[in-house]
This record gives C-alpha cells, structure tokens and sequence, in this order.
C-alpha cells in the first residue's frame, strides 16, 4: 500500500510539473498567434473603471475575478461530472491537492473535526494560485497586482482567526488568550493581529508586483529569448505565493483554534 502511495504522489507531482510547463507553452502559442502586448504594470495596479453601479466602480480587476470565478465553477461542474471510482492522472492530481491541504491543516491545528476549516483553506489556496495564473490566458489580467485583491484575502483570513476561536473555544475561552499571560498583553495582542493582517496584504501584492515588474523589464530586454522560461517563472512564484499565503492563514487560524492550550 505504501509503495502505491510512493506512486501516486510521484505521478502527481510529474502531472503536476507537465500541467505547469503545458500552461506555459499553450500561453505562449496563444499570445503568439493573437498578437497579444502584455499589459503595462501600472495598469494592473492602478485598474480602469469599466462602469459603475450606483456608488461602486466596477474595475478591470472585478471583471477579471468574475471571469475567473465563472471559469472555476464551469471546469469544477465538468470535473466533478469526469470523477470515476478508478481516478485518471488529472483526478490524481486534484486528489493529490486535495490531500496536502488536509495535510497542512492538520499538520498546524489540534482538534478533532478538522473538516471545518477545509472550505476556506481549499477556496483560499485555489483563489490566490489561479488568480496568479490568470494573466496567462491573453486578454485577461491577474487581479492579485491590485492591493485591492490582497487586502479582501488578508480581511477574510483577519475575520477567519476569531470566528473559528470562538467557535472551536466558546467566547470566554478565546478571549482568554488576549490577556495571558499578564493582562498588558492585550494592546499587543490586538496590535499583533493588525499588523499581520497587513503582513498579508503586502507580502502577497509586493511579491506578485515585483515579479511583474521583472518580467516586463526582461520582456523589454529580450523580447524572443525569454517568453517561455519567463512564464515557468511566473507560474512557479504565482504558486509558490498561493501556498505562502495559505499556510500563514493556516497557522493564525490555529493560534486561534489552539490558544487555550497554549
């Protein structure tokens, strides 16, 4: 059963790798034959308003996200629909995500029903590393370069931390954490839990930015060389930053969960 295991995992992770090389070379064709011009830098962080409901403005970001979210749910429909008792190799690999994100909570949170922060960390993990990747399909942007995105994660995770405290502890259990070991805790307990979520929030846009601005400076540089190992880069970090991301969260919704016995 072990050696079965062994198998699987690497079989995975070789799909995995194939899927990440295939994405670059498929965007590579596609912006090649549409003559696709990468957008600027500053557009992505500074996103048009395409119309406005009301008081709100929507922006290029919002309709890039809702693109992606209709992508998602129609590739989650048809994939649910393909599952089979005997799973391909792309059933592999979603089992095999699947498994390292209960790996990674249970790996941080003590507790019996782990099943309860699943959704949120799944959704925050799939969120984050397709929004990453979204620029890569032509015409589309990645919605993560705008502060905005980084700041409504951060938030989620910010509101997560107490809700699953208090849920798992009961109020008074939770609130205790605040005040321990001395009550002057309290000021930095608070001022702990604001400053990461700004933590959150600029770890993810600086390193996104920052990758963006690389590419388009060796874009620039080495227009024909570098298309297609540049795309690896970015889809390798854009994954690399949804997996930071997602275990930071992982580990504040335990300080949470776990604070009584700590």
């Amino acid at each position: 059963m072990k050696k079965n295991e062994k198998t699987k995992k690497r079989l995975s992770l070789i799909l995995i790798f194939g899927l990440i090389i295939a994405m670059a070379l498929i965007s590579f064709e596609l912006r090649s034959r549409t003559n696709f011009t990468p957008t600027p830098v500053v557009d992505e962080i500074s996103p048009e308003v395409v119309f406005t409901l009301g008081p709100l403005q929507v922006t290029t970001t919002v309709i890039n996200t809702w693109a992606m979210v209709g992508l998602l749910s129609v590739g989650a429909y048809f994939l649910g629909r393909s599952f089979k008792v005997r799973p391909g190799l792309l059933q592999n690999a979603i089992e095999w995500l699947v498994d390292a994100i209960k790996g990674l909570i249970t790996t941080n949170i003590e507790g019996k029903n782990l099943d309860q922060f699943f959704p949120l960390i799944f959704t925050i993990a799939t969120f984050i590393g397709c929004a990453n990747l979204l620029g890569l399909i032509p015409g589309l942007q990645s919605p993560t370069p705008d502060i905005n995105t980084p700041i409504a994660m951060a938030l989620i995770v910010f509101v997560s931390v107490p809700y699953f405290g208090i849920r798992n502890q009961g109020v008074g259990g939770y609130l205790k954490h605040y005040v321990k070991p001395y009550p002057f805790m309290l000021p930095l307990e608070i001022a702990s839990e604001i400053s990461r979520t700004f933590s959150l929030t600029f770890r993810l846009f600086g390193n996104i930015l920052g990758e963006e601005i690389i590419i388009a400076i060796l874009f620039i540089i080495a227009p024909f060389i570098l298309p297609v190992p540049l795309m690896l880069f970015s889809i390798f970090t854009g994954l690399l930053q949804a997996y930071i991301f997602t275990m930071l969260a992982t580990v504040y919704i335990a300080g949470a969960v776990n604070a009584q016995e700590l």
